[in-house]
C-alpha cells in the first residue's frame, strides 16, 4: 500500500512579491496547489521543492500575463 503524501508549503519571491503555495509528491510526480491554480510534473532528476518551486513560479507568471 503507498504511504499518504506529504503536505509540504513553499514560497517564491517574483518581482519583490512573496506567493505562496503548497506541494506533494506521489509516484514520481510533484503537485503544485496555490491560490491561482494548480499544476503537476515528473520530479525528473531535480529535487522535488525545486521543481515545486519552478511550478509555482509558472502559475504565478501565467497569472500575471493573463491579467494583462
Amino acid at each position: 500500500m503507498d504511504r499518504p503524501a506529504v503536505l509540504k508549503t513553499l514560497t517564491v519571491a517574483i518581482d519583490g512579491v512573496a506567493h505562496y503555495g503548497t506541494y506533494f509528491v506521489q509516484n514520481s510526480v510533484v503537485y503544485v496547489q496555490s491560490a491561482f491554480g494548480s499544476k503537476a510534473t515528473h520530479v525528473g532528476g531535480s529535487l522535488p521543492e525545486m521543481t515545486a518551486k519552478l511550478l509555482l513560479s509558472e502559475i504565478i507568471r501565467a497569472r500575471a500575463e493573463a491579467s494583462h
